[in-house]
């Protein structure tokens, strides 16, 4: 599939630039049109491999970037640019787009240094004010471990119960209610009152936040390091429903 680059990344070096790389063709154009509504400069992609050839040189500008990518693209998926991006010591934001509400690409992303998810079908207005914040935060990296020991986290921490604690490392995990059940001995029931609990306590609005939130705490948990397994009488399921 041939490259859809709408604009040059040197068309305009003072106005803030968005990479967009997305197979949707239905969803590209609205984008686009957003974004230049926006005041931003667009380049987009229809696939992984193209945007990656392109690379060398759309990182020549001078103009602030952002990379605006679905998880799923055909070919290369956005995860494997992600980490091919890394090892080339790209530190040019990502911003992810998925149709799928799945933990462990929400983890994995959140690993290699995403700056935010976004789950479709999602608002504009949610993606220009991360987009927003994007561009305002410098420098523009992963969280580095003195963040992590961050006294709000602490305090932040020590709201959940020591149950509610170890629910939250096997969900962060990508772990179905039903697989958590079974490792802890408890009704599917429960472990959704403990999720609902935790998002509560925390302030969440999202799983997404619940794993970066995870991320950054993890180290001061002593819970055990393997997910538990599904039972093996039952299919695991991606139950990400607070509420039954």
């Amino acid at each position: 599939m041939p490259n859809t680059a709408l604009q040059s990344p040197f068309a305009s070096v003072s106005r803030p630039q968005v990479l967009l790389v997305e197979d949707d063709e239905s969803l590209m154009a609205p984008l686009v049109a957003l974004l230049n509504m926006s005041g931003f400069a667009v380049s987009t992609y229809s696939c992984g491999e193209f945007f990656l050839s392109d690379w060398p040189l759309l990182a020549r500008t001078d103009a602030a970037q952002c990379i605006l990518m679905d998880v799923h693209l055909n070919g290369v998926n956005g995860l494997e640019v992600q980490k091919t991006l890394r090892r080339m010591n790209c530190q040019t934001p990502i911003v992810f787009m998925s149709g799928q509400l799945d933990a462990l690409n929400v983890n994995a992303a959140w690993r290699e240094g995403a700056k935010a998810f976004l789950f479709k079908p999602f608002k504009s207005i949610e993606l220009l004010q991360i987009l927003e914040d994007v561009f305002a935060t410098a420098p523009l990296a992963p969280q580095t471990a003195a963040d992590k020991t961050d006294p709000n986290l602490l305090v932040q921490l020590e709201r959940l119960t020591p149950r509610q604690r170890e629910v939250l490392k096997w969900v962060a995990n990508g772990q179905s209610n039903v697989a958590i059940s079974s490792e802890m001995h408890i009704t599917a029931r429960t472990v959704k009152m403990h999720r609902a609990g935790i998002m509560q306590r925390l302030g969440l609005g999202h799983v997404a936040d619940l794993v970066r939130f995870y991320e950054r705490v993890k180290h001061l948990l002593d819970t055990p390091e393997q997910p538990p397994s599904a039972p093996r009488s039952a299919e695991p399921q991606r139950d990400w429903a607070l509420f039954p």
